[in-house]
C-alpha cells in the first residue's frame, strides 16, 4: 500500500518501478520470481484481460521446468540461466539483430562465443556475483586495462521512453483491432490510469499494440 503512493516516474528504471515490481514478485515462490518480474501482466490480470482463467503453472511452464532442471542450487546460476534461455535469446538479442539491420549494421557479440559462454557457466557464481558487484571476476580481469569510471559506470540499456510515449498516442490506437475474446474495458482502464499518471502499465501497453498488430496483419 506504501509502494502505491510512490509517484510514477518516466525512468526505464526508476526507483518506484524497482519497489513495485520488487514487491510484485515476492509473493511467489522463488522459481516464478524471474518470469513475474517480466511479465506485462500478473496471472490474474491475464485472466481478467480475456476472461479465461489462467492455471499460473502452465503459464509459467517452460520457466519453472528451466529453473527445476538447473544442476546449481544457487539463486544466481539459475536466474543466469533464466536471463540466458528466454530474456537474452528471445528478446534482447532479437532486437539488437533487428535494428542493426534497419541501419545496415553487422552486429557481433563476442562474449556469446560458443566457448566463452561454456567456460562462463562453469565459474562458480561468487566470481559473478560478488558483494553487490554484478560480472565481479569479468570486471577485476579488466582492472588494469580499462578506466575506472568506464569500468564500474552504472549499467546503461537502450529502452525507450515508452512510459510519456504512450501518455501520448491517441486513445483509438489501443483499440484498432477488437480482439473478440479481450475485455475493452478492461484495457481502457489501464490506459485511463497510465495517462493520468496514476500506474504504469508501459509493458501490457506496449505488448497490446503488438497483439493489435499481429492480429490485424496476420488474422483475418
Amino acid at each position: 500500500s506504501l509502494a502505491e503512493l510512490l509517484p510514477v516516474s518516466e525512468k526505464n528504471m526508476g526507483m518506484d518501478f524497482k519497489i513495485k515490481r520488487g514487491l510484485r514478485g515476492a509473493s511467489y515462490p522463488p522459481k516464478l520470481w524471474n518470469p513475474v518480474w517480466l511479465g506485462p501482466l500478473e496471472s490474474d490480470e491475464i485472466a481478467d484481460l480475456f476472461n479465461e482463467p489462467v492455471e499460473i503453472e502452465e503459464l509459467y511452464e517452460e520457466a519453472i521446468q528451466a529453473w527445476e532442471s538447473s544442476a546449481s542450487n544457487s539463486i544466481v546460476d539459475k536466474t543466469l540461466e533464466f536471463y540466458t534461455r528466454f530474456y537474452l535469446q528471445d528478446n534482447i538479442l532479437v532486437k539488437s539483430d533487428r535494428a542493426s539491420m534497419m541501419s545496415s549494421l553487422e552486429v557481433r557479440a563476442p562474449f556469446l562465443d560458443n566457448d566463452v559462454v561454456e567456460f562462463a557457466r562453469k565459474i562458480p557464481h561468487q566470481f559473478k556475483y560478488r558483494d553487490r558487484q554484478t560480472k565481479y571476476i569479468l570486471k577485476k580481469s579488466l582492472d588494469t586495462i580499462l578506466p575506472h569510471d568506464i569500468l564500474y559506470r552504472k549499467k546503461k540499456g537502450f529502452g525507450m521512453p515508452l512510459t510519456s510515449w504512450l501518455r501520448s498516442w491517441e486513445d483509438c490506437e489501443f483499440s484498432r483491432k477488437n480482439i473478440s475474446y479481450s475485455d475493452p474495458l478492461w484495457v481502457k482502464d489501464r490506459l485511463s490510469e497510465h495517462k493520468m499518471c496514476k500506474k504504469d502499465h508501459r509493458l501490457f501497453l506496449w505488448c497490446w499494440l503488438t497483439l493489435q498488430y499481429h492480429s490485424r496483419t496476420n488474422i483475418s
